[in-house]
């Protein structure tokens, strides 16, 4: 995506492969990521690889959010119907080799037919019906519209004052502020960056705003395996929301890969 020149793609792979022999085993795949792309970008002089990917995303997912407004219009719960929604976005994931747009029909199907294999959501209602504020950490570009009519669901069931998070700067698919304003969710929410490049969470190294409001939110949902992966801590506000893409997380959750999880990660075991 970056360059043509094989000299180019052999020093970037040498490297990135010298960088990976010292990582710890307990690393996880967002902070080995960052590295891997940090090295991309600073060894080909592209601050941002997969913009155009990105752009194309957004463009996608907007084409087809007429119809997913539609689709949880004429639902029996579009508050839930709006929540797979949001899990069906999850699959955009252009950091995955199977990851596409070809066939999004048939992915909003199955969400919307499908139950979450970890299902926490009445947990989440609940709580959301006592909630005056929501921290919801996005995940990808092009998923970030499929999360957009998710919110807006969360905002018809409930007055709550909602923020959403994007990574401080390009990293991978992963959603920017120019992702979020792009696909028009400064009209749903208000929009903060985590100061952070990690594709995903890692507190430690977020803003101190970002920091503060994870401590204080009536809820924070985690976007997308990154954040799950990432993120340090059980917080009873806290709910994952993702599907299941590799068999590691898989066998943590004892459940499948490609399955969908809307978790309370303190609460797991009981759902």
């Amino acid at each position: 995506m970056v360059t043509d020149d094989e000299r180019v793609q052999r020093r970037v792979l040498n490297m990135v492969m010298e960088k990976m022999s010292t990582f710890p085993l307990r690393a996880t795949p967002p902070e080995m990521a960052r590295v891997i792309h940090q090295t991309i970008r600073e060894m080909t002089g592209s601050d941002d690889p997969y913009r155009l990917v990105k752009q194309r995303s957004n463009e996608k997912a907007l084409e087809l959010y007429p119809m997913m407004k539609e689709l949880v219009a004429t639902s029996g719960n579009p508050l839930l119907a709006s929540c797979r929604l949001a899990t069906a976005g999850n699959s955009i994931d252009f950091g995955v080799p199977s990851s596409s747009f070809r066939d999004y029909h048939s992915l909003i199907e199955h969400a919307l037919s499908t139950q979450f294999r970890v299902d926490h959501y009445g947990e989440f209602v609940g709580r959301l019906s006592r909630a005056s504020s929501l921290l919801y950490l996005g995940d990808n570009a092009g998923e970030i519209v499929f999360d957009r009519v998710f919110i807006e669901e969360i905002e018809t069931f409930r007055d709550i004052d909602l923020i959403f998070v994007v990574r401080g700067s390009p990293i991978i698919n992963d959603v920017t502020y120019e992702d979020a304003r792009y696909v028009g969710m400064e009209k749903v929410a208000k929009i903060i960056s985590n100061g952070s490049d990690y594709p995903g969470t890692v507190l430690r190294d977020c803003s101190k705003q970002v920091q503060e409001l994870f401590q204080s939110a009536d809820i924070i949902i985690a976007k997308g395996q990154g954040n799950y992966e990432s993120i340090d801590g059980d917080s009873r506000n806290l709910f994952y929301l993702f599907k299941v893409k590799c068999p590691v997380v898989a066998s943590q959750l004892k459940v499948d890969v490609n399955d969908m999880v809307f978790m309370n990660r303190a609460g797991w075991g009981s759902g």
